[in-house]
């Protein structure tokens, strides 16, 4: 009777362990799914340009003139800060920050940059609701500086933040704009068309293009292009406007249509926008819907307004589903006649 009591014990002690347990666990599997709640001051900023380029030569002290807003109805209190950034993998024109400035060309640049209020160097602003404010980007060059590309982020954040660990153009508690700051004079333009592509058929469109450029100058390029498409008959039927977007040195680029920055009010947006979301990389869209027969696209790039220029030509072939399965079913009707017929005056 005493070892079944102990036995007893026994048994209802590891219930009660279990029991424990089983509450602490399903009590952090709560706290692990349930939201945290942050109280933060909403943000809502712009700065213009979001890219600022600047071309000199040594020695020059140059000004490049931008302006950032707030939005919000409260104000807000910023800090600005420098970070090198380079191109992130994706081709699509995102940045990554450099974590580490030996990559950079020259670390001592960033203390020649600084922005100025009314000729006043300023390392924090505050915005009032709704206010705009006319800044100044002044960076000065000395004689000695060494040629070539420098990528800088100029930081706008808030909360007493001095930097963001994010690539987009705005961040949650700040924005940023772009410096390309190119310092020549400049090598020679350089660089090649990496990639042009398409589907070979389709029952129909809209059509996606692959551009992709590679940049092999020492200084960034703004390349300008545009794609004509051609039917069987050599008629002109479409053509797409391509993107004007900045490629860093030494990299490469998808290029998109100029359609898709015209926002939700321009020409056949809905459409591009539609083909667009179903690509994992930017591509150039030709919106025409009805395709019949062979295509020639020909696409041609210059990589700066003097060139060089660049073409390459691509043939695809479109053809309606609907219309191939009528064809076939009226094909298969033909031979089965002449199969019948033959059989009646063999007998």
């Amino acid at each position: 009777m005493k070892h079944e009591l102990r036995i007893m014990n026994k048994l209802e002690i590891r219930n009660w362990k279990l029991k424990i347990f089983l509450v602490v666990l399903f009590s952090l599997i709560l706290n692990l799914k349930s939201p945290t709640v942050a109280n933060a001051q909403s943000v809502d900023l712009g700065i213009y340009p979001p890219v600022i380029q600047i071309q000199a030569t040594t020695p020059s002290n140059v000004s490049a003139p931008f302006y950032i807003q707030n939005f919000s109805d409260s104000s807000v209190d910023l800090s600005i800060s420098l970070t090198p950034f380079t191109a992130a993998p994706a081709e699509n024109g995102t940045v990554s920050f450099l974590d580490n400035l030996n990559s950079f060309p020259d670390p001592s640049l960033l203390q020649k940059i600084q922005v100025e209020d009314d000729n006043n160097p300023i390392q924090t602003i505050t915005l009032a609701p709704k206010q705009k404010r006319n800044l100044n980007l002044i960076v000065q060059i000395p004689q000695n500086q060494t040629k070539g590309d420098y990528y800088i982020s100029l930081i706008f954040t808030s909360g007493g933040q001095t930097s963001v660990k994010t690539n987009s153009s705005q961040a949650l508690a700040g924005i940023v704009s772009n410096i390309l700051l190119s310092i020549g004079p400049l090598g020679e333009t350089k660089g090649y068309i990496a990639d042009f592509s398409a589907p070979a058929f389709v029952a129909k469109g809209p059509l996606p293009f692959t551009v992709r450029v590679e940049n092999t100058s020492d200084h960034y390029i703004t390349p300008k292009g545009d794609i004509v498409i051609t039917n069987m008959f050599g008629q002109n039927v479409g053509k797409i406007n391509l993107l004007r977007v900045n490629i860093l040195s030494n990299t490469t680029r998808r290029i998109p249509d100029s359609v898709q920055s015209g926002g939700p009010d321009s020409k056949d947006y809905q459409t591009i926008k539609a083909i667009v979301d179903n690509n994992q990389y930017p591509v150039a869209v030709w919106p025409e819907k009805l395709l019949v027969g062979p295509y020639t696209a020909t696409l041609t790039i210059a990589l700066s307004d003097s060139g060089p220029l660049f073409k390459k030509s691509i043939i695809f072939f479109a053809f309606p589903t609907e219309y191939l399965i009528a064809i076939l079913a009226t094909i298969c009707m033909i031979i089965f006649i002449i199969f019948r017929v033959r059989q009646k005056i063999s007998q």
